[in-house]
């Protein structure tokens, strides 16, 4: 008779299972880096835009908006920014705060403007 014994049959499952289960892990934990890192893109895209109307546009930084909700893709960002005035360094401190609601910590950036 030709063929394979039981043993021969359970022993190639058996690692046919391991190579999948680390396939498929693989696969989980590569999905997982790529949402992460299309949220952290997004969000810190969001907060560059928000910092660069601030810096040239000096209407936009006397607007007197602090936070504004943003979609992007089809997801839904919160920035937040506050405005410090250092007067006697003659400068001002703009920070925003970017969330997501994927991401449980906010982005956060800072950039400093002379004021004549």
């Amino acid at each position: 008779m030709k063929g394979f014994t039981l043993i021969e049959v359970l022993v190639s499952l058996l690692i046919l299972s391991v190579v999948a289960a680390a396939g498929l892990s693989s696969i989980s934990f590569s999905t997982q880096s790529y949402l992460t890192l299309k949220e952290n893109f997004y969000t810190s895209t969001i907060a560059e835009n928000v910092l660069l109307l601030s810096f040239y546009d000096d209407n936009f930084l006397t607007n007197n908006v602090t936070s504004q909700q943003e979609v992007l893709m089809g997801s839904f960002y919160i920035w937040k920014r506050d405005i410090n005035i250092n007067k006697s360094q003659n400068s001002l401190s703009i920070s925003v705060e970017v969330n997501s609601e994927l991401q449980s910590n906010p982005y956060k950036l800072e950039i400093f403007k002379t004021i004549k």
